[in-house]
């Protein structure tokens, strides 16, 4: 009853596999890189090389009932299609998709990047859970730690979207609960929500408040926008995808909605309190 993570070291990866294998459920890594956490086995896997393929269901020790699909972006189904393919005639049971929420990934014939791929799933009449993440709290980290260690500011294009920010914690609670027991899940395709609605304004004036510094928000234009993810190596077509999701976020209040939404399930960790559980990561040099 393997569970095969693909994406390697990925946060909501980890998260997962520390979840399962404390509860002991076997699990066993896909990565492109190698890069795996420590004491979990591993396989050399890479969605846009079929040859490896295989690789999984080949592995010692494991038989492989249930895969965490962990896609990118641009073209996931094209990638993903014909491993599913193939894992499904493997005797794989379950897929649990990480998609994202929103109007962009809404299952049906119109649905953009990993959304055809909850709407390939439910055609093929698979067993599936597509997890539907809000932005990341994490994201605070990853995108904006170095704008508040260094200039003691956090920009973006929200001027006065309030976002229920999702931590990674939360998200690998619902994938832990897609793979074990599936029924205390709301529905197939949970919309993941964070317990708190906070502008940027506010989130920079909580990490002041805990860093005890002044931390300032400011906007940026979506040409500066477009222009920092081409400038991280972001893909263009990607680049323009993200700034459309903020784009909605602003002026349609796209996040604030999801409040109302029956296929919301809220997590637990607040923004406030994640800032405190990680504010040695936002100390200055």
């Amino acid at each position: 009853m393997t569970t095969l993570i693909t994406g390697g070291a990925s946060q909501t990866g980890v998260a997962l596999a520390k979840l399962l294998q404390a509860s002991g459920h076997p699990v066993l890594f896909a990565s492109r890189s190698g890069r795996v956490p420590e004491g979990f086995d591993s396989v050399k896997f890479d969605f846009t090389d079929p040859s490896t393929f295989e690789a999984p269901f080949s592995a010692s020790g494991h038989k492989i009932e249930y895969v965490y699909l962990l896609l990118p972006l641009l073209d996931p189904l094209r990638e993903a299609k014909p491993f599913i393919d193939l894992a499904v005639t493997k005797g794989t049971k379950r897929f649990v998709l990480l998609s994202a929420s929103g109007k962009f990934t809404e299952k049906g014939p119109g649905s953009h990047g990993t959304g055809q791929v909850h709407t390939y799933l439910d055609e093929q009449g698979l067993d599936y859970v597509a997890l539907r993440p809000n932005w990341f709290t994490e994201n605070l980290l990853r995108v904006y730690a170095v704008g508040i260690k260094q200039y003691n500011v956090i920009q973006n294009t929200l001027a006065t979207a309030r976002i229920p920010l999702i931590a990674v914690d939360d998200i690998a609670q619902a994938a832990f609960d897609a793979i074990t027991d599936v029924g205390k899940l709301p529905n197939r395709e949970p919309i993941l929500i964070g317990p708190d609605l906070v502008s940027y304004s506010e989130i920079a004036e909580a990490f002041s408040q805990t860093l005890g510094r002044p931390i300032t928000f400011s906007v940026i234009s979506r040409e500066e926008l477009l222009k920092r993810y081409l400038s991280y190596g972001v893909p263009d077509a990607l680049a323009h995808y993200l700034a459309d999701l903020e784009d909605e976020e602003e002026n349609n209040g796209a996040s604030e909605a999801l409040l109302k939404d029956p296929r919301s399930l809220t997590g637990k960790l607040g923004v406030k309190e994640w800032i405190v559980k990680h504010k040695q990561d936002f100390i200055s040099a």
